[in-house]
């Protein structure tokens, strides 16, 4: 029996478009006729409805914040956007956005299910400042959007209340390993390199086939991990 995996997708007031858009698009594409469907989306938040992206879109939510967060542990994958990174640092100084902290950090510290075997946690864009904030960053290779790349260093290393030693790299998605639970960390490089780090997260848990299947229904041209912008 294919295992199902739960993929929990985050948006709150600001949030990037495509960050979300791009992942979800590619988590929820189905796969080929004769085989059964490996992932299932539900997008979340603090408010509904919610207005992502400088107020360009007005989105109803699956679920709340407080649903998701109460059985936070039947999710498999979780993805956190970005945003304007002025913005972000200060949301986190809110009621919402430090919740949001603390839930990236039980996400980390959750085991695998038994029968998925894996749980992802994905950051995109600016998104990995939140998982900076939270404080789950340290002694890992590390990556967000171009111009952030200062600030995530700078965010993890208040988190760490000092030198946090992660190692911020120019490239398009960056595999930063597991959490003490099991916890695989991924985050995307700027906007739209979310669709390469969602395809490559597609092909680690539900293999290369349905990987390349979803590229090619999505007319989406695969770039790898060192493709970072500008290089």
């Amino acid at each position: 029996m294919t295992a199902v995996f739960s993929v929990a997708v985050l948006i709150y007031p600001g949030a990037d478009i495509l960050d979300f858009s791009g992942p979800l698009e590619i988590f929820s594409t189905g796969p080929p006729a004769d085989k059964p469907r490996t992932f299932i989306t539900t997008t979340f938040s603090h408010h509904n409805p919610v207005k992502a992206s400088a107020n360009a879109m007005t989105l109803v939510p699956d679920a709340s914040f407080t649903d998701v967060e109460s059985k936070l542990e039947d999710y498999d994958v979780l993805v956190v956007p970005g945003g304007d990174p002025r913005a972000l640092k200060a949301y986190l100084e809110t009621k919402e956005g430090k919740e949001i902290a603390a839930l990236i950090k039980k996400f980390s510290e959750l085991k695998p299910r038994k029968e998925q075997g894996s749980r992802v946690l994905q950051s995109v864009c600016t998104g990995t400042l939140l998982l900076a904030a939270s404080g789950i960053l340290e002694n890992r290779t590390v990556t967000t959007h171009h111009i952030a790349y200062d600030l995530l260093k700078q965010m993890s290393d208040e988190a760490a209340g000092g030198e946090s030693h992660i190692n911020v790299v120019r490239k398009r998605w960056v595999d930063a390993g597991t959490t003490e639970a099991g916890v695989r960390i991924v985050n995307a490089g700027g906007v739209s390199s979310g669709i390469d780090a969602s395809l490559w997260v597609v092909e680690q848990l539900a293999g290369k086939e349905i990987a390349e299947w979803t590229a090619e229904i999505v007319e989406f041209e695969r770039r790898n991990q060192e493709a970072g912008w500008g290089v």
